[in-house]
């Protein structure tokens, strides 16, 4: 992967990364900031209209991105500042003694895995343990899929792929816990099997698993992102003798030619993959790459991909002003509800550190 490393070492990359990573070690104790006519708003619904307010959850899905982007760079150099910043994320999560509101918080458990193997510390290894605990008590659909809301418990989500899947197999191969791996494969399974669309071979965002009724766009950036890259992740963890290694691989492979046939001449993916007229979308971009170069990294994609990843890169680092990654889209609302709106968002910015992180360990 020479050119990969020749991109990592060039000053211009150094320099943008350097101001991204010290944007991220702030970002990550602050997201999300709350404004004052929030607050104001929140105060009046709470105490003069007694109604219920949900709390601000700052160890959710956006959160843990960062500290997936930090963790990454951890593992591949001796970096104290990004360390000190995730001790003191995850540290701030044990103190308040890990409210869990969703299976999007469950996305903090890979870098609880990378923190514990990094310092021996039990206490990161508890900490996911919570969480496993967490994912097994949830309640699931009759063929046992994990409802990305428990109030919607027919509708799967391909973002719950990327948010607990690697998390589940990597946590059960280090305590020997099969069920735990059970449970991760077989939400990647059933996803493959019922949110696919036959004649692209893109996902769908989701679909009912009672109805079989698919939803959202076929293609979305993100979904196809989120699913690459927990199935990729997942696969670098398994064992072949794995039930159902052989079926994500090759199903993974499958998805990762596909894409590559969208990315455009800048590099770059498109919101929905087919819209090549359409807009940019970094944290599609950089989610993919991450996918496919980890795909390489365990010999689950062959080297043909290498140019691809580069290219991402390239595009990701023009994207990066000021230490923020621009040219993200907004959040999803729900199923087919994608507002075109672009800017800077931790989605955009922790996987894009992810992805230079992996180079690091190249």
């Amino acid at each position: 992967m020479e050119r990969l490393q020749e991109l990592i070492q060039r000053t211009d990359t150094i320099q943008k990364i350097n101001a991204l990573q010290e944007h991220i070690c702030e970002e990550l104790l602050t997201y999300p900031r709350i404004s004052q006519k929030i607050r104001i708003k929140r105060f009046i619904k709470k105490y003069l209209l007694f109604r219920d307010v949900q709390p601000i959850d700052r160890f959710f899905w956006p959160n843990a991105l960062l500290a997936r982007g930090l963790s990454e760079v951890c593992r591949g150099t001796a970096d104290s500042h990004s360390m000190k910043a995730l001790e003191q994320y995850l540290g701030r999560w044990i103190r308040k003694d890990m409210p869990v509101y969703y299976v999007d918080n469950v996305t903090n458990g890979i870098p609880f895995l990378d923190l514990y193997e990094r310092t021996g510390d039990e206490k990161y290894m508890l900490a996911s343990g919570r969480l496993a605990s967490y994912l097994m008590q949830y309640p699931r659909d009759s063929k046992g899929n994990l409802p990305y809301r428990i109030k919607d418990g027919n509708h799967i989500y391909a973002d719950t792929i990327g948010m607990i899947c690697p998390f589940l197999c990597r946590y059960g191969i280090m305590t020997e816990d099969d069920t735990a791996v059970k449970l991760g494969v077989a939400q990647m399974v059933h996803f493959l099997e019922g949110g696919m669309d036959e004649l692209s071979g893109f996902p769908y965002h989701g679909f009912n698993s009672d109805t079989g009724m698919k939803y959202g766009i076929i293609g979305w950036g993100r979904a196809v992102g989120w699913l690459t890259s927990g199935m990729s992740e997942s696969l670098a963890y398994l064992p072949e003798k794995t039930p159902q290694f052989s079926f994500i691989r090759e199903h993974f492979k499958g998805l990762a030619e596909e894409a590559v046939k969208f990315q455009r001449k800048d590099g770059s993916f498109a919101w929905q993959l087919q819209a090549l007229e359409g807009p940019a979308d970094t944290s599609a971009t950089a989610m993919i790459a991450c996918a496919l170069l980890r795909g390489m990294q365990f010999g689950n994609l062959d080297a043909d991909y290498e140019d691809n990843i580069f290219r991402a890169g390239e595009y990701l680092l023009s994207r990066i002003k000021n230490g923020k990654v621009e040219q993200c889209s907004a959040e999803c609302e729900g199923f087919s509800q994608y507002p075109q709106y672009y800017g800077n968002y931790p989605w955009g910015d922790g996987p894009t550190l992810r992805l230079f992180g992996m180079m690091e360990e190249i």
